[in-house]
C-alpha cells in the first residue's frame, strides 16, 4: 500500500498502515516516515498519559496510569479521524500498562501485551461486509470469550478488550517492526548529520532572559546556540524570520542539555521550527515547560519533568523517561519540512526494503482458546554511557524497572438478561349481577267502606224517631257504631260487615355472592448490582492530605472524537453522578482547579459506586 495516498498538506496522515510497516524517507523531510507519527522513539518509554498524534516505541513501553492516543484537541491543527487501517500505536517490544489503553486507530505490538481492562480501539469503517470478519481474526486473544467480537457504532467499530488484553501481534500481520525502525534511525541519523554540516545564515541575540533569533531567508535560517561546557539552556527563545520560513536551532550543550525555561518558541511558528541537539545524550527538563517546535535527537535520552510538560511538535528520540505521577503530553504540530539538505550530500542511506507479504487467506476463527500462551516478562535494555569525553561522573544507569506483576483479572459477571416478571394471572370477568325481580306489590289494606245507611225503623205512633246516624270515617279500622237507644218495639239494627286486612307475603330471592380470587404473588426480581445508564462515583481527598478542588469532566465519544457532556467541581471531597446512555463509551477526567496549588504527589482518592456503561476510561 502507497502511503503517499493519504499524505496532503491540509490532512497529513497520521500513523501507518497495518498492511505494510516498512520505512521510508521523504525528500526534505528529517524525520521522513516519522513524521506521520506525533512521538517516535527507538529505545523504551514510559508513563505518558496523552499523546494526539501518534506514537511509535522501538523498545518497551511502561506505565502505571492510562494512555490515550488520537484524540483532537478542541483547539487541534490538525482533523484526526478514526481510520480502518492506520497503526497509531506502535510498539517493538513489550507493553505493560497498569491503565487501560485508548486509540482512535490500530495497535500494533512485537512483544507481550498487558494492559488494564477497558482498553478500547476505535476503528474506522471502510463499507465492507467482511471487515468485522478481519478484525475479529486481527485482534482474537487466547483465552477470550467466545462471544467476544467488535462493536458497530454506525461509521466506526470499537474493539474492547472486557475479556482479556487484546492487541494486533506484529507476526499476525507479518511485520518486522525491529528492522523497520533500524532503517528509520539509520535514515534521521542521516538526516541529522547533513543538518549539522550546513552554514549558518540567521543570527542570535541575547538578553537576561530569552534568545533572539533573525533571520532574512524566505526558504530556511540556520541558528546555532552553543551552551557548553554546563549546558544550561535557561533562556527563553524566540523567532524574527519571514512567514512560511523553516527555522533550524541546532543547539550545543555536550552530554548534558538542561531545560531550565518555561516556554521555547511560539505556536504560531511550531509548525516551521526543528531543534536539533547536536550531541547531548540526555536531555533533562528541569522545570515543567512548553516546547513549541520539532525534536530532532535520535540519540539523546529525554527526562521529563516530574510535575508535566508538552512538547507541540514532531519528537524522535532514543528514549523517553518521566516520573509516574507526571501529567506530560505531546501535542500535535507536524513539522512542514522542505530542509535543503540531501540533494547534494551523499549520505543518504537506503533503507532495507522488505516484500511486502502475499496475504494469506484468512485462517478460520477458533469458537474458543483455552490454553493461553505463556508470558515471559522481558527487562527492558539498560541504556549505557555514552561514548564521550571522559567527565568527572558517568551518570547512574537507569536500572530496569520491576516489570509490574500481571493483575488479575476480576471474573467478569456478564449482565444476564432479567427474566420477565410472571404475569400475575387475569382475574375473571365478574359477572352482572342477575337483575333482583321486582317486589311483589303490596297489598293495599282496602278502604273500609262506609257503613250502609241504617234502615229506619218504622214509623210507629208510639216510636220516637231514631237519629240520624253518622257515617263511619274512613280509617283502617272501622269505628264502633253508637250504641242506638233502643226503639220501642223496633227490630234490631243489622250487624256490621267487618273486613280483615290481608297479611302481605314475603318472596325469598337468592342474591349471588362475589367470591374473590385468591390473590397470586409475583416472584421478586433479583436485585441487579449496576445501575445501567448511571455513573457514580466520590472523591473523598488527596493522597497528599492536602484539600483541592477538582474539576470532574465527561466526555462521550463521537465518531472518534471527545465531546464534552458533563462537567461539575467538587471541593476537597464529595460525589458526582451523571445519567448517561448504556451502550456509548465515555472517558472521565479528573483534574484540578487551575486556581490551587499542587503537589507532585498530589492525585484523588476517588472510588467508583456505579459503573453502568458499557466504556468507561478514566484520565
Amino acid at each position: 500500500m502507497d502511503n503517499n495516498i493519504y499524505r496532503n498538506e491540509t490532512n497529513p496522515i497520521i500513523g501507518i498502515p497495518y498492511k505494510n510497516i516498512n520505512w521510508e524517507d521523504i525528500p526534505g523531510q528529517p524525520f521522513g516516515l516519522a513524521s506521520q507519527f506525533n512521538l517516535f522513539v527507538f529505545g523504551d518509554a514510559n508513563n505518558i498519559i496523552d499523546v494526539e498524534g501518534a506514537i511509535a516505541v522501538g523498545g518497551s513501553f511502561y506505565s502505571t496510569r492510562s494512555l490515550s492516543i488520537g484524540f483532537e484537541r478542541e483547539q487541534g491543527q490538525v482533523p484526526i479521524e478514526s481510520s480502518p487501517d492506520l497503526v497509531r500505536y506502535l510498539v517493538g517490544d513489550i507493553v505493560s500498562m497498569r491503565g487501560p489503553l485508548v486509540v482512535i486507530g490500530h495497535a500494533v505490538s512485537g512483544g507481550t501485551f498487558r494492559a488494564a481492562s477497558g482498553s478500547t480501539y476505535y476503528i474506522g469503517s471502510n463499507d465492507s461486509t467482511k471487515q468485522p470478519e478481519e478484525l475479529t481474526y486481527l485482534y482474537q486473544a487466547n483465552g477470550g470469550s467466545p462471544y467476544w467480537g467488535p462493536s458497530a457504532r454506525g461509521n466506526y467499530y470499537i474493539i474492547s478488550s472486557y475479556d482479556v488484553p487484546r492487541i494486533i501481534p506484529a507476526s499476525r500481520i507479518s511485520a518486522n517492526v525491529s528492522v523497520f525502525f533500524q532503517n528509520a534511525k539509520n535514515s534521521i541519523e542521516t538526516f541529522k548529520n547533513c543538518i549539522e554540516q550546513l552554514n549558518q545564515n540567521g543570527t542570535v541575540t541575547s538578553n537576561s532572559y530569552e534568545w533572539i533569533l533573525t533571520g532574512n531567508n524566505p526558504k530556511q535560517n540556520i541558528f546555532t546556540i552553543d551552551t557548553r561546557p554546563n549546558g544550561l539552556i535557561n533562556k527563553g527563545i524566540r523567532f524574527d524570520i519571514p512567514k512560511g520560513s523553516v527555522a533550524i536551532v541546532r543547539l550545543k550543550t555536550g552530554p548534558y542539555a538542561h531545560l531550565q525555561y518555561g516556554l521555547y518558541g511560539e505556536e504560531g511558528l511550531a509548525n516551521h521550527i526543528l531543534y536539533v541537539f547536536e550531541d547531548a545524550t540526555n536531555i533533562h527538563m528541569e522545570k515543567s515547560s512548553d516546547i513549541w517546535g520539532s525534536i530532532l535527537a535520535p540519540q539523546a535520552m529525554f527526562h521529563g519533568h516530574p510535575t508535566g510538560g508538552r512538547v507541540s511538535g514532531n519528537a524522535a528520540l532514543n528514549g523517553f523517561a518521566v516520573n509516574e505521577n507526571s501529567g506530560f503530553e505531546f501535542h500535535l504540530y507536524p513539522f512542514v519540512g522542505g530542509i535543503i539538505c540531501m540533494e547534494d550530500s551523499p549520505l543518504q542511506v537506503e533503507p532495507e526494503v522488505l516484500p511486502t507479504p502475499i496475504e494469506a487467506p484468512m485462517p478460520e476463527i477458533p469458537k474458543q482458546v483455552t490454553k493461553p500462551l505463556p508470558i515471559i516478562p522481558t527487562c527492558p535494555k539498560v541504556i549505557p554511557c555514552p561514548a564521550a569525553p571522559p567527565c568527572p561522573t558517568c551518570p547512574e544507569v537507569i536500572p530496569c524497572p520491576a516489570a509490574p506483576p500481571c493483575p488479575t483479572c476480576p471474573e467478569v459477571i456478564p449482565c444476564p438478561a432479567a427474566p420477565p416478571c410472571p404475569t400475575c394471572p387475569v382475574c375473571p370477568e365478574q359477572k352482572p349481577c342477575p337483575v333482583c325481580p321486582k317486589a311483589a306489590e303490596p297489598i293495599i289494606c282496602p278502604t273500609c267502606p262506609i257503613c250502609p245507611e241504617q234502615k229506619q225503623c218504622p214509623v210507629c205512633p208510639t216510636c220516637p224517631v231514631c237519629p240520624e246516624q253518622k257515617p263511619c270515617p274512613v280509617c283502617p279500622t272501622c269505628p264502633v257504631c253508637p250504641e242506638q237507644k233502643p226503639c220501642p218495639a223496633c227490630p234490631e239494627c243489622p250487624s256490621q260487615t267487618i273486613y280483615i286486612e290481608k297479611e302481605m307475603e314475603f318472596v325469598t330471592v337468592p342474591i349471588p355472592v362475589r367470591i374473590e380470587p385468591k390473590e397470586q404473588i409475583c416472584p421478586v426480581c433479583e436485585e441487579s448490582l449496576i445501575t445501567p445508564g448511571i455513573i457514580v462515583g466520590c472523591i473523598s481527598g488527596c493522597d497528599c492530605c492536602r484539600n483541592h478542588d477538582w474539576d470532574i469532566i465527561l466526555y462521550m465519544m463521537v465518531d472518534g472524537k471527545r465531546r464534552s457532556i458533563y462537567c461539575t467541581t467538587i471541593s476537597h471531597s464529595g460525589c458526582f453522578y451523571f445519567d448517561v446512555d448504556y451502550y456509548e463509551s465515555y472517558i472521565l477526567e479528573i483534574c484540578p482547579t487551575k486556581r490551587n496549588c499542587f503537589l507532585p504527589t498530589c492525585r484523588p482518592k476517588i472510588t467508583l459506586k456505579n459503573v453502568g456503561v458499557a466504556n468507561l476510561t478514566i484520565e
